[in-house]
């Protein structure tokens, strides 16, 4: 499927589309050091036979263009993303669904003009206060490389073995490939602003505007504690948050039929 591209500033932002003519639109918005492709096994699903369905690269990310470094914050990557999203829907209705960095990108988001009907949050690691980073990353992962511009391949790749459950050698080598084709100094510039504090309450944010949420975790997640959110008192789709065995961070990669199944019942819940 052949990337579009939105301008934003002097940034092209890449974005892949299906079922361009729905009028319901589910927009995806992937992880740090992934790109549209880790949506592959949603747009690719039954789910494109109903609803419109777009997955964007952030800058510096698959086929998208570097940004200013001043644009690699999540409050930055928010703005940048949420003017993609307004254009793209067009006055229609909506709903984001992200993934790893994805989903603290999408509570920075409310900060900005954006009005989703619902939210999907996958593998989060959503921050607030008394939900600090450093309760919710687990000891001892090879998280760091997504704030590093130059890992050593070992560490790269024993941090895709703890982001995904699955063992499928294709997941594994376009998980890789994506990883490679990020442009500093997003990873290392990110890692900053972050030990820097420059982002949002992203609890708060989404308590604040109550929009109904389908919160997923990979049951055996090895990156982020998937009990963290259990008491964060958020608006959860059925008052529940969704665990999934045989998968770790990235649960819509490990886990796709189950994933598909969930947020097709979210979706036409949200949309009815």
């Amino acid at each position: 499927m052949a990337a579009q591209f939105l301008k934003v500033g002097n940034c092209k932002i890449a974005y892949i589309e299906k079922n361009q003519n729905a009028s319901k639109t589910i927009f995806f918005i992937s992880g740090n050091s992934v790109s549209k492709s880790c949506w592959r096994k949603q747009y690719e699903s039954d789910l494109s036979s109903t609803y419109r369905m777009i997955a964007i690269d952030f800058p510096a990310h698959g086929d998208s263009d570097a940004a200013e470094e001043t644009s690699y914050t999540l409050p930055g990557l928010a703005w940048l993303l949420s003017k993609v999203i307004i254009s793209l829907a067009n006055g229609n209705p909506y709903i984001i669904s992200g993934v790893s960095l994805g989903t603290n990108v999408i509570a920075e988001m409310l900060a900005f003009e954006i009005h989703p009907l619902g939210i999907v949050l996958a593998g989060s690691s959503i921050a607030g206060k008394n939900f600090g980073i450093e309760r919710f990353i687990k000891p001892n992962t090879h998280v760091g490389v997504v704030f590093a511009d130059n890992p050593e391949e070992e560490d790269i790749l024993k941090y895709a073995h703890e982001t995904l459950a699955s063992r499928n050698e294709e997941d594994l080598k376009l998980f890789l490939e994506d990883f490679k084709k990020v442009k500093p100094p997003f990873r290392s510039a990110l890692g900053k602003s972050i030990a820097d504090g420059n982002y949002n309450d992203e609890i708060a944010l989404l308590n604040g505007e109550n929009i109904p949420c389908l919160m997923i975790f990979g049951k055996d997640e090895l990156v982020i504690d998937c009990n963290y959110l259990d008491k964060a008192n958020l608006p959860l789709w059925h008052k529940t948050i969704y665990k999934i065995g045989g998968a770790s961070h990235l649960v819509n990669i490990d886990q796709p039929e189950k994933f598909n199944q969930l947020l097709k019942k979210f979706a036409d819940d949200i949309f009815k």
